[in-house]
This record gives C-alpha cells, structure tokens and sequence, in this order.
C-alpha cells in the first residue's frame, strides 16, 4: 500500500510491496530514505546520500536542496497504487519543471516514472544529463549482481550473450539470498525520445558509477526515465521469472504455435548442404548424392532438415541470379524435388537460401516472394534460410498464409521486437566469417527468453578442439546445432568422438524435449563453488535439467547446486565426463556434490 507521513521535521512517502518496504523524504531533497526487506528487516541501503536524482546541466549539477516541491499527489484503489511528486526549479534563467511517480500495478513490480520540461532562457538549448545517486550505493552493495555477469571472488566475469534489445534488471539480494530486488530500466520510447539503452549498458559495466544519462527536453512534461522493481521473496531466480514474463507480454508470440509449424521446434540437426562439394557431389557421375548425405547423418543422430546451398560462391560469376541458377541443375526443378522426396522419405526438411544481396535495381523483394512460391508449389521444400538476414519482409510472410507448414530461419538472430514476433527460428552464429574465432561457452539470454524460437549453433571456420567448445555451447544452453564440414570447399570435419557427443545430445534434445524448453528454464543459477556457472532448464512437472559449466583451468570438486527441500529425489548425469555425483546436506538443504574437469559442461537431470 501507499501512505505520506507528515509532520514538521520530515515529509515522508511510504510504499509497502509484498515482500519490500521503501521509503521516500522530500522534506530538504528528494531522498529514497529506506529499501527494506519485510521478511528479515534487512536494508538495502546501508549508505547515506541516497538522493534519487540529480540534473545536470553542462558542468553544473542542481542540488536537490533548491527544488521546490510544488504538489504531491496519490491514489489508492484496488487496481492501481499511485504516488506522485512535483517539483520545480529555476537554474540561471532556465526554468524546470519536473514529477516523480511511483506506480503499483502488481504486488511484485514497482515503476519509478521521472518526467521533466524546460522553458530554455533565449530558446537556446543546453546538455542535460540525469543522475541517480542511490544507484550507485546499490551497486557497491556486497549482493548486487550484475545482469548476465557471475561472480568469482572478487573478480567479475561476464558469461553471457545478448542478442536483443531487452535487458534484464541489476540483482540485489539480502545475506540469505531469499529476498531480492531487480532493477530495470525500461526503454519504452524511441530514439527521437530519449531512447535509454545506455542505462542497460552503464548497469552492465565497470564504469556504471560515471554514467550519465543524456536526456532532450521541451517546453511539454514528458517521459524521460522508466526504472522498474522488480520484488520476490523466492530469492534472484523469480526475479528473472517476474521479468521475463512482464517482457514476453508486451510480444504477439502467436506466430510459434501455430498448428502447422511445430515441427521446426524440434529441428535440433541441420546439414550446411553444399551443393557442389564431394561430400554432396559424385562428380564422376554428375549426379547429386542425397542418400550418402543422409546415410552419414546417422553419425549425428540423423539430420532433421538439409540447407541446400548451390549459388554461392558460384553467384555472379555471370548476370544469373540465384533463381536462374537452378537451371544449371539437370532437369531444374525435378532434380530438387526427388531430393526433396528422399529427404521426406526420411523424416528430413529440406531448406533452400535466399540472397538479399542478389536483388537488382529493377526487382523487388515482392518480385522474389513470387519466384519462391513458384518454387515452393513445384519442389514441395519446407523452408526458405534468409542468408545475412535477421528479419522478414512483407511479402514472405504473406507465403505462409498459402503454404502454412512453411518456415524461415534466418542466418542473424532476430533482435527487435517485430522481428521476433515474424521470424520463428535463427542461428546462433559464432564467430561469423572470421577464422580461429574462439567459441565461449557462456549463456545465451535470448535462448532462455523465447524458449520456443530454435537457435541452431555453428561456428563455420572452428577445427580442431574449437569444434568441441560448439558442442559444449549447445549443451550448455540446450541448443540445436548446424552441421557445416564442407565450407565452400574448405573441408572442416567432425571427428568421431565429436559426432558420438551430438548424437548424444540430440537423444537428450529429443527425450526431454519438453524440459530442456520449458518456460521455467533461468540461466546462470546461483552455484556454490567459484568457477562454475549453470543454466536451470525446467518444465511444469517437478523435473529439471541442470547444465554446470567449469570455466576455469583446473578441475572443481565439492558443492555444485542447491536443491529445493524435498525428501524425495531422483537424480542422473546425462551428458559429460562422469562427475560423481551424490547428494548431501549442507544446513538442512539438499546440495548435489561432484567433480567437474576443467572447461568441461556435464547436464543433471533431477525430479522431485
């Protein structure tokens, strides 16, 4: 609930969440007086000078102390908890005006919505940037968690991947972890408004102390700086859960369940087909040879789709686009659609790609959208790689209303939000064009936000023992991966070991599917050695799969992962080097114990 206290020596709001008590003094300044813990009473702010914010003008920074506080308004009611505080000050014949609103709309999460005008003097605008000191304080905190970043000692290692313009909020946590609070800047606007990515970075980095953040202002009040809490009694975990959740509501995920298309969920195994290497070619007998492709897939565990890539680098050696090409190819369209057959034969879907580079002056995207349909009504292919792209134009999507079964994966993964919404499935590319591009093994967040989006992992220049950090990347995260040995002539094979280690993982994609995907999964845990991060993949069902990286140099042995305290468990290592498990108490609390070799992931299963 909201209250204001009043009396002659403090000017005092309160603002109770669930499980978090805050407190704000506008008496002198406007001063975030109390971050409290209702549960142990801890507080999170241990330090003084916590002013919720300043303005910078230039070089000069207003006071707090010489703003008038014009009105402080606040409702009550069933369905939304509002207060608000208005405030003015003139800074060298510049004159401000500005509000503090603090909204509850649910018990769990809490927006800070700061707005601000100006009347310039002369009309003549100024830099203005914004400052929050109390962050600082919180960042210095002793349990305040960086997002996607782990701890080891005193030293922070970021072990994550972004791959889209959300970011998850900053953690604190009280000293038994249970009660924790996330901090979110929320780029709701856009560029022309103050677009604020640049709080996500600064809460992300070193230098977050220094950051300011540049704001435009007009004569009208309106929107700079959303920051969002986030609040749970459940400990770090359901503070990703509550944000994950308040971030897929804002997307039309409509797209990935329609009935037609589930089968590119479970596309775990994608072959690079190219066309004219030996590993696809006879060149004794001209001839395209499917079978072989498909017959040493079974090393893999067996493909799930083919990308039959035959233009490029052949492409532009002549005024041949990349529809033309085909007719290189004996009898055209009937060569693909009997490898089209086979591949269905077998349970394989077959992918042609599309060249966005390859669309003349005189054409259009419309143009091409034609020739696929054309293409698709002839061959029956399944669906269309977009090569260098990470959205879907118009037109192709109106295919999938012809042909509903039909899918597009694209080479980049989507990162905005009407790409994400319009493309169902992507790569997780590694490393790009480049050579000897080292493969991290680290958490890759779009993954666990959008469970239901395939990424495919591939890293096309690796050999060697980089092609066992691919596999390890994919059991990591719980990811596909894109099987390219023959790259545009270079051969890049797996070895055996490697392929037993695939097939493997692709068992375990298949057998537990519906965990590894499931819409509970949080990445990188809280682990109880320093050296090991863990991704958590859950399903509805009291089952778990624990995926436990050893990013170090040497081997851990000891406490890996807490458990939930419940008397009975079953638990098993299904993939990695054996670690010997077993499960001990440490202060009444189930602790899986083990051994994990350096740089090695191994995957637990668990079910309560």
């Amino acid at each position: 609930m909201i209250h204001r206290n009043k009396n002659k020596k403090s000017n005092i709001i309160n603002l109770s969440s669930k499980d978090l008590f805050f407190s704000i003094d506008y008496l002198k300044k406007i001063n975030l007086d109390k971050l409290i813990d209702l549960n142990s009473k801890y507080n999170f702010l241990e330090k003084k000078n916590n002013d919720l914010l300043k303005i910078k003008i230039e070089n000069d920074i207003i006071s707090n102390q010489f703003l008038k506080i014009n009105k402080v308004s606040e409702n009550n009611n069933n369905k939304l908890k509002f207060i608000s505080i208005d405030f003015s000050h003139s800074f060298k014949k510049d004159f401000f005006k500005g509000r503090i609103s603090i909204i509850q709309k649910k018990e769990n999460i809490i927006d800070f919505v700061f707005q601000l005008s100006v009347n310039w003097n002369n009309s003549i605008p100024k830099k203005i940037s914004l400052i929050f000191p109390f962050l600082r304080n919180l960042n210095n905190h002793k349990n305040f968690l960086k997002p996607g970043c782990i701890f080891n000692g005193k030293k922070t290692l970021k072990k994550n991947t972004w791959n889209f313009h959300e970011y998850p909020p900053a953690i604190l946590t009280n000293n038994s972890g249970k009660t924790a609070i996330g901090i979110e800047f929320y780029d709701q606007f856009p560029w022309q408004a103050n677009y604020n990515l640049g709080m996500h970075e600064a809460i992300s980095s070193d230098n977050f102390e220094k950051y300011e953040a540049e704001v435009q202002l007009n004569q009208n009040l309106s929107d700079v700086v959303v920051m969002r809490l986030y609040t749970s009694s459940k400990g770090r975990n359901d503070i990703f859960k509550l944000w994950k959740a308040n971030t897929r509501s804002r997307y039309d995920l409509r797209k990935y369940f329609r009935p037609k298309n589930t089968w590119i969920k479970k596309n775990y195994i994608t072959h690079f087909t190219f066309a004219y290497g030996k590993e696809a070619f006879n060149y004794k007998k001209t001839k395209f040879n499917i079978k072989k492709i498909i017959k040493e897939g079974k090393e893999f565990g067996g493909y799930d789709s083919l990308i039959f890539w035959h233009q490029y680098p052949r492409l532009g050696l002549d005024k041949t686009n990349q529809w033309n090409m085909y007719k290189y190819l004996s009898e055209e369209y009937e060569s693909i659609k009997k490898i089209v057959i086979e591949c269905h034969k077998n349970g394989i879907k077959f992918f042609i790609p599309f060249k966005p580079w390859d669309v003349k002056s005189n054409e259009s995207l419309d143009s091409h959208a034609k020739s696929l349909e054309n293409f698709i009504a002839k061959t029956n292919i399944d669906g269309f790689f977009l090569d260098t792209m990470s959205s879907l134009p118009d037109s192709f999507q109106r295919i999938q209303k012809k042909f509903p079964s039909f899918e597009f994966a694209s080479e980049g993964t989507p990162r905005l939000q009407r790409q994400i919404e319009q493309l169902t499935s992507s790569w997780d590319q590694i490393g790009d064009i480049r050579r000897n591009y080292k493969v991290e093994i680290e958490a890759n967040m779009f993954r666990f936000v959008f469970p239901e989006h395939p990424l495919n992992m591939v890293s096309r220049w690796s050999v060697g023992s980089d092609k066992d950090s691919i596999i390890k990347r994919a059991a990591f995260n719980g990811m596909g991966l894109v099987i390219w040995q023959d790259v545009f002539g270079a051969w890049l094979p797996f070895n055996k070991k490697q392929k037993q280690l695939i097939k493997k993982l692709k068992n375990l994609l298949t057998k537990f599917h519906d965990i590894i995907f499931g819409s509970n999964s949080v990445p990188l845990i809280e682990t109880l050695s320093n050296g090991l991060i863990c991704n958590q993949f859950c399903n509805d069902n009291n089952q778990k799969i624990l995926a436990i990286y050893n990013f170090t140099n040497k081997s851990i042995k000891g406490p890996l992962v807490a458990l939930e305290p419940v008397v009975k468990i079953k638990y098993q290592q299904i993939f990695g080097i054996k670690s010997n498990l077993q499960i001990k108490k440490i202060k009444k609390i189930n602790t899986i114990f083990g051994t994990v070799p350096a740089d090695e992931v191994i995957l637990i299963y668990v079910k309560y």
